[in-house]
């Protein structure tokens, strides 16, 4: 069996020779000291527990190594000519923020010791120092170092599972988006499939509604369901006879309270879809009105979701605008005139205001 023997490497660093010929080490320390004696009595203590050494008598010349080279440790006195040692602390702490500092210092003070501390230097050995003493400092400061930059490599790891996590997730998120909006369109087209005469009706409301929001702040998301909202506003009309949507003449109060009915039996149809977003109420909500005299619950006021004030405005525009088949197209004068007559009244103030500045200024169209 071979016997550890020390061995000199060609950069003059002292190893240590192990069984079967491997080279252990420790680690790379830098010892700064104006005083000779000081610098090779601790590389005297280190070298032979397998740290590799290299001595530096000043400030400026310890940086010059740091530029060229890596240490797992500084060992630097405090009080040197040119720059002292807690400058070199500074510049280290500044340039090299992973490479540990332990002070030497023959100043007995406490405050001295706490300020260097303060600073970020690991440790604080007094002159003169026992061998023990320095074996101990320089392995809690290695030790240390190790942990810190086990840490950062962990929280670095961790870092990136999340970001690949929230990437993998915003991407799942957004296929489940575009995959609800295909349905949602679905939807609509089927409602719009059973009464030819209004036809692109749901859309071109989702389309105002959308305009209306934009100019009131909503986030992107809220625009997003809002306009799944408005393609889905009368998918409750599915339960209502063909002959009453399609009739050319004005309803009956009976055929009326049937049609009146679509709000409930969309809402119906809705509820038990868990969508991120109250999209079952506001399509309950859309023919009520701000004094309360609408329907099927006769809500008044706030107790109306935003969202279903604004489709409320925007259907009501489409419809007037629009040709029916009991009549011709009113035109978007009359159908402005109308929610500004009943602004405040029937409609959301707030709403109707910016609805028809959208028309007035060509912003909007129903062409």
């Amino acid at each position: 069996m071979n016997i550890a023997t020390s061995e000199t490497a060609r950069d003059g660093n002292e190893k240590i020779a192990v069984p079967n010929g491997a080279v252990f080490q420790r680690g790379k320390i830098l010892i700064v000291d104006d005083d000779g004696s000081i610098r090779n009595l601790l590389r005297k203590i280190l070298t032979p527990e397998g740290y590799a050494c290299e001595l530096a008598e000043s400030a400026e010349e310890a940086l010059s190594f740091l530029k060229h080279k890596s240490f797992d440790l500084v060992m630097s006195d405090v009080v040197m000519p040119g720059k002292s040692g807690v400058q070199l602390l500074s510049e280290i702490r500044a340039k090299h923020p992973s490479v540990p500092i332990l002070m030497i210092s023959g100043n007995t003070s406490e405050k001295a010791a706490e300020s260097t501390l303060s600073m970020g230097a690991y440790d604080f050995l007094l002159k003169p120092f026992q061998k023990n003493q320095v074996l101990i400092s320089v392995a809690n400061a290695i030790r240390r170092r190790a942990l810190d930059l086990q840490s950062q490599f962990e929280v670095k790891n961790l870092e990136n599972i999340i970001y690949d996590q929230t990437r993998d997730l915003h991407s799942a998120n957004e296929r489940l988006n575009r995959m609800l909006e295909s349905t949602i369109k679905a939807m609509s087209l089927t409602v719009e499939s059973r009464d030819p005469y209004t036809a692109g009706h749901q859309e071109r409301v989702a389309e105002i509604a959308v305009a209306i929001a934009r100019h009131m702040n909503f986030k992107p998301e809220r625009l997003r369901y809002l306009k799944m909202a408005g393609l889905i506003h009368d998918i409750g009309k599915l339960s209502v006879p063909a002959e009453i949507l399609c009739k050319p003449t004005r309803l009956s109060a009976a055929e009326f309270n049937i049609m009146k009915e679509h709000p409930i039996t969309g809402f119906k149809i809705l509820k038990e879809i868990e969508f991120p977003f109250p999209l079952a109420e506001i399509v309950y909500q859309h023919h009520e009105r701000m004094d309360g005299t609408g329907y099927p619950n006769k809500l008044s006021g706030n107790e109306i979701l935003l969202e279903a004030r604004i489709i409320a405005v925007a259907d009501v525009v489409e419809a007037m605008g629009s040709h029916r088949p009991y009549r011709p197209a009113l035109g978007i004068g009359l159908a402005l005139e109308e929610i500004r007559k009943n602004r405040g009244v029937l409609f959301d103030p707030e709403v109707v205001d910016i609805c028809c500045d959208l028309f007035e200024t060509g912003v909007l169209t129903l062409n």
